[in-house]
């Protein structure tokens, strides 16, 4: 498997399930979301335990960017168009309130992730993405969001070089050191009482009777009164009806070694398929160009794509100061896209037993904190703003 720059080096892995268990409430997937979840219900004093088939932010949690963004995966015009004014402004406020959370949590718990909210910047591609920014921009002010539109010399001149001539910054977006966050999180649910297993793959999960959950793991079984499925992309292994509703969608990404900073804020570019910022050592990571070979670029597997690479790599060149700054780490993720772009948040249809919180479209910073927070409260209270907004029975 790749590594990428957020795992080299990993801490120590924590030891597998070994044994049979029982608990109130079973989570699975050790990410963001089910971070998220973890904790919320182990503070409400909830018997839980997390368990992850890898590490830890192992997979799509730690495998971004670090990229913490309002909004949906479509821009926020589109998004409009899409879903009305009234339901684009709903979800777009959800994402911002993620934002939130994530910086309160980040500030109680005086966790090291590098975390900053210095905003971001997108950047059109072409004459007409330069129109649709200006009316985002338009559109996201008037709904009482922050926007701010840069043309001409109000446009860094380092992007103005590489052939940019319009760009829209969102102050209230942010960055941060994905695996940190996401490892912090897990570690202050087992402080308030999770137990957590890495290396324990669910292999088999029964969810049809209420109150009896159970799940099979190579080294034993865990009876529980709920599941609550956060794997994203591989959610339709384990319950059947998310298996035509969430494809695997691989990202690649590269970073290079420190650089001189020329860019201050994570950046999006040709409709959110290149992205790029320098993280808190001067590193340059990079991502995208998915769309150069959208077929080749699904499935499960970690999977470097050559010529996809060799695009980023060439991308890079644009950009004078980065020219011999070598590149030293290249990895590729899994993302879970849904089938309308939007995450699917509640109750899963048909296993009564089970709450999930997947399809986050490549947003998941954006959602998933939030999101876990979500499915602790359908859990103990039996509703959630959020997952009646997202509830995954839309695509029934």
């Amino acid at each position: 498997m790749t590594t990428p720059i957020w795992l080299d080096p990993s801490p120590p892995a924590r030891p597998a399930l070994a044994g049979d268990q029982r608990c109130d409430v079973l989570v699975i997937g050790a990410g963001l979301c089910g971070s998220s979840a973890a904790l919320s219900l182990a503070g409400q004093g909830l018997d839980v335990i997390l368990v992850e088939a890898d590490r830890v932010s192992g997979q799509a949690s730690g495998r971004n960017a670090g990229f913490i963004l309002q909004g949906t995966a479509e821009r926020y015009d589109r998004a409009v168009g899409l879903l009305g004014a009234e339901r684009a402004r709903r979800i777009h406020a959800f994402s911002l309130d993620n934002h939130d959370k994530i910086a309160a949590f980040v500030e109680r718990e005086g966790l090291d992730c590098a975390y900053r909210r210095g905003g971001s910047l997108q950047l059109a591609g072409s004459p007409r993405e330069e129109e649709e920014l200006v009316t985002s921009a338009e559109l996201l002010r008037a709904h009482g969001f922050q926007a701010e539109l840069c043309q001409g010399e109000a446009l860094p001149a380092v992007y103005r070089d590489a052939g940019f001539r319009v760009g829209v910054i969102l102050p209230r977006d942010g960055e941060v050191h994905p695996a940190r966050l996401v490892q912090g999180i897990a570690d202050a649910a087992v402080a308030r009482g999770a137990r957590l297993y890495e290396g324990t793959p669910i292999t088999h999960l029964d969810a049809s009777v209420p109150g009896d959950v159970r799940a099979a793991t190579p080294g034993g079984t865990i009876q529980a009164g709920l599941a609550l499925v956060c794997v994203n992309a591989r959610a339709g292994q384990l319950l059947p009806f998310f298996a035509d509703k969430v494809d695997p969608v691989r990202g690649q990404m590269l970073a290079t070694a420190p650089a001189p900073r020329i860019f201050d804020r994570p950046v999006y570019a040709d409709h959110g398929y290149d992205y790029w910022r320098q993280d808190h050592l001067g590193r340059v990571v990079l991502g995208g160009w998915r769309n150069l070979d959208p077929g080749a670029e699904v499935g499960l597997d970690d999977v470097l794509h050559d010529g996809i690479q060799d695009r980023m790599t060439h991308f890079l060149h644009r950009f004078a100061a980065l020219r011999d700054v070598p590149v030293t780490h290249r990895w590729s993720g899994t993302m879970g896209f849904s089938r309308d772009g939007l995450p699917l948040v509640g109750a899963a249809p048909g296993t009564p037993g089970a709450l999930a919180a997947v399809g986050f479209t490549g947003h998941g910073f954006g959602f998933a904190f939030l999101a876990g927070q979500a499915l602790a409260q359908v859990a103990t209270e039996g509703s959630h703003p959020l997952a009646t907004e997202l509830s995954p029975r839309r695509l029934a």
